[in-house]
């Protein structure tokens, strides 16, 4: 092999995706899992290592500054309060842009991701406010003294950005019907 194809190989070892470690699943089911996006992003890396095409990767991103949320990239949003309700207890409320809301439906979260002592850590929490609430989302979120993500959270103050991804996860719910799977057996 020579310098210039060792020097091309080390340039696509470097583009290739890292495998998440499993500290980075929040292991709430969600769709896409940090895994899947991981294999997507690995196929497609494949694919144009095999084509020697770096623009086929330009398409791939781990985190947007769009403030829209999204299950296959992190947004960044930034901390707009921060109220200790009782001794480990508290409720964040972050920033969407104008006028615009997450419109989550019954039952859905949402992926936090955070970086304690150089380890990536993911948790999925419910945004407590009105599903309309127009211009901002807040989360109730219990910190742990040995918490992993405790640690990293009890460090947010205004103005702080963190990253979140999804919506994820929900209830099929119409107003006024019964599920079967919902009734008891007799």
């Amino acid at each position: 092999m020579s310098d210039n194809e060792s020097a091309n190989e080390e340039d696509w070892l470097a583009l290739r995706p890292q495998e998440p470690s499993p500290s980075q699943c929040c292991g709430s089911g969600c769709k896409p899992c940090i895994y899947d996006v991981y294999e997507k992003e690995l196929a497609q890396w494949e694919r144009a290592k095999a084509m020697q095409d770096k623009s086929l990767l330009m398409g791939k991103k781990e985190q947007s500054n769009n403030s829209e949320l999204n299950p296959d990239t992190f947004t960044a949003f930034s901390v707009s309060s921060v109220e200790q309700l009782t001794e480990d207890t508290y409720q964040y409320k972050f920033e969407l842009p104008g006028n615009s809301s997450l419109h989550l439906s019954l039952g859905q979260h949402i992926v936090l991701r955070g970086v304690v002592n150089g380890l990536e850590v993911q948790r999925a929490y419910t945004p407590i406010s009105p599903r309309n609430a127009e211009g901002y989302f807040e989360v109730l979120i219990k910190c742990y003294e040995a918490g992993l993500m405790s640690q990293y959270i009890k460090t947010w103050k205004r103005g702080d950005v963190v990253f979140w991804r999804g919506p994820f996860g929900g209830f099929p719910y119409q107003p006024n019907k019964v599920s079967v799977r919902s009734l008891p057996k007799r």
